[in-house]
């Protein structure tokens, strides 16, 4: 599953959540997630430093969210999460984040 997030300034720090109901039966639930960054374009030394503590997810949810900070202007983050169900299931999101300075946009 893939999902296009709008861009975010460089001093923004807002949630991104991954909405994993269409491929989860009615009684499946997210029991662990964990997100991580691949840089996709542009030059962050490490990327990975947008990400901001440990990704939630509400109890019984089908939606997994991660806090994202900061960022280098001019780059494009693919946002990687990757769960397992209550039910064994493994299933991994994706989803690119363009990040630009307030004077770009």
């Amino acid at each position: 599953m893939a999902d296009f997030f709008s861009a975010k300034i460089t001093t923004e720090s807002e949630n991104f959540s991954f909405d994993f109901t269409q491929v989860l039966t009615a009684a499946e639930t997210i029991s662990t997630a964990a997100c991580t960054v691949i840089l996709m374009n542009g030059t962050d030394p490490s990327p990975s430093s947008i990400l901001m503590g440990a990704h939630t997810v509400v109890t019984g949810s089908k939606i997994a969210t991660q806090r994202i900070a900061n960022g280098v202007s001019e780059c494009t983050y693919r946002l990687v999460m990757t769960i397992t169900t209550s039910l064994g299931n493994t299933y991994t999101g994706v989803g690119d984040l363009s990040v630009y300075a307030p004077s770009l946009v």
